[in-house]
């Protein structure tokens, strides 16, 4: 019966066989069993070797497995920081285009909940200074003085050097309603758990003066732990501050160009006066030669017109609030055509310009008319303004074509070989846009557009270096 033999049994049976070997003195059988007890020695050391390799190549398989799960860890945390930043980013990215889209104060009720819901608070609060934007504000933004916000912010941010918004639990502010409005005691007492952000809003051209306070709360405790860095939060906010600083400072020049316009238009009509009184005073002195009445007359015409634009600028101030009320009648455009080419002749010889008045495709004719339902002022003044922005346009030695048809509607065509500059073309009929001329106030297109939209119709420029520039004014047919 065969017996199983190990490796380990190798040296007993060599041992057996040296014993066998002396017994019989057999020299061979010794050799060979010493032979075989060098081999099992060395088979042992190399065995014993292999397993101290083993057992170091486990302590370092062992030292790798923990590097690559430290590893691991390490990158699962930076691509969880990296994933939260990226979404907290993209939160306040979401966040300035709200802050954005602010037009006028009335908007700011819809950006604070806006906010809210974006970032997911249980409330915002928003103060301004009393003095700087009552008079502008909704009733649902509250508002206090600077000096009442100055002393609140002091309370909670006392070394604004070191730090300069607060970020911790609700219970470290004192005076939780004054930030967030009564509504967050919810009719208890003030919230013992939470966290909030509370941040000064500060003057764009001036960041010392404070122009309000924002704070943002939430019932995590952990959300705005002191810790934790602003940054993103206070450029935000930042931004929201100088958003409603430019929208006040908006308003607050339309109104003082409205104080101005209302002041100069009376300051005029005093000088006005005069010069309207002078030419009937000249002639009942008599002794007038036929050239100086006709001079006259030129004078007190242009009185009158100048009287008549003073009063229409309050009619363009209306028609911008869509408060005018026009009185349309019928109008012959052409007799208002000769006399913008008389009072702007000058303007044409000295650049040596040609103007002419096509009606329905042919070259005017006397006897011809052109009628529309209309103003006849309101009409003078924008044809004016066109036919004027076409001369000045013009190149030298050029050739300006007021063309009028009827077709689906209406239509006044002013012509020049010059083009608009490209960096103007799609602002033309805004307020205050002007390219070239020193003297521009941008109002003519402005005033044209509005006017045409008063008469209920619509205007159009086109424009090209080679086929120069048409303004034209369609009138409901």
């Amino acid at each position: 019966m065969a017996t199983h033999l190990d490796i380990s049994d190798l040296p007993a049976k060599l041992t057996e066989l040296e014993a066998f070997a002396l017994e019989h003195n057999d020299y061979r059988v010794k050799r060979i069993v010493g032979e075989l007890k060098r081999f099992a020695k060395m088979h042992a050391a190399s065995q014993a070797l292999l397993r101290e390799e083993n057992l170091g190549l486990r302590k370092e398989v062992d030292k790798l497995k923990k590097q690559t799960s430290t590893l691991q860890s390490q990158v699962e945390t930076a691509f969880e920081s990296y994933h939260s930043s990226l979404i907290t980013f993209e939160k306040f990215r979401s966040g300035i285009r709200i802050v954005e889209q602010m037009r006028n104060h009335e908007d700011l009720p819809g950006i604070v909940e806006g906010i809210k819901k974006l970032f997911n608070l249980r409330a915002v609060g928003l103060l301004l200074d009393e003095a700087e934007y009552s008079q502008f504000l909704p009733d649902t933004i509250r508002r206090a003085p600077r000096e009442t916000l100055a002393r609140a912010m002091a309370e909670v941010i006392p070394d604004p050097a070191r730090r300069a918004s607060f970020m911790g639990p609700v219970t470290d502010v004192g005076n939780l309603e004054f930030f967030f409005g009564p509504s967050i005691l919810g009719g208890g007492g003030a919230p013992r758990l939470g966290s909030c952000f509370i941040y000064p809003l500060k003057d764009k051209f001036g960041p010392q003066k404070m122009v309000g306070v924002i704070g943002f709360f939430d019932g995590n405790p952990k959300r705005y732990a002191k810790e934790k860095r602003a940054d993103f939060l206070e450029h935000f906010c930042d931004i929201l501050g100088y958003a409603v600083v430019d929208v006040t400072d908006r308003k607050k020049a339309e109104a003082l160009r409205e104080d101005v316009e209302r002041m100069t238009r009376h300051d005029l009509k005093s000088p006005l006066t005069a010069i309207l009184t002078l030419p009937q005073l000249f002639r009942r002195e008599g002794n007038l030669t036929p050239r100086q009445v006709d001079m006259l007359n030129l004078v007190q015409s242009a009185g009158y017109r100048m009287l008549h634009m003073i009063n229409q600028s309050l009619d363009l101030y209306r028609m911008e609030r869509g408060a005018y009320e026009l009185t349309p009648q019928p109008v012959d455009l052409l007799p208002i055509l000769d006399n913008i080419a008389a009072e702007l002749r000058g303007v044409a010889e000295a650049k040596d310009l040609a103007m002419d008045i096509v009606v329905r495709g042919r070259p005017r004719q006397e006897g011809d008319s052109f009628v529309i339902r209309g103003e006849e002022m309101l009409c003078y003044t924008m044809f004016s303004n066109l036919v004027r922005n076409a001369l000045e346009a013009s190149p030298q030695g050029g050739r300006v074509t007021v063309e009028l048809s009827e077709n689906a509607a209406q239509e006044v065509a002013v012509r020049n070989a010059g083009s608009v500059p490209r960096e103007i073309r799609s602002r033309f009929f805004q307020k205050y846009v002007t390219a070239g001329k020193k003297d521009g106030t941008g109002l003519g297109t402005y005033g044209a557009r509005l006017i045409a939209q008063t008469h209920g119709g619509r205007i159009r420029m086109e424009t090209s270096e080679s086929q120069g520039t048409t303004v034209t004014v369609y009138f409901p047919g």
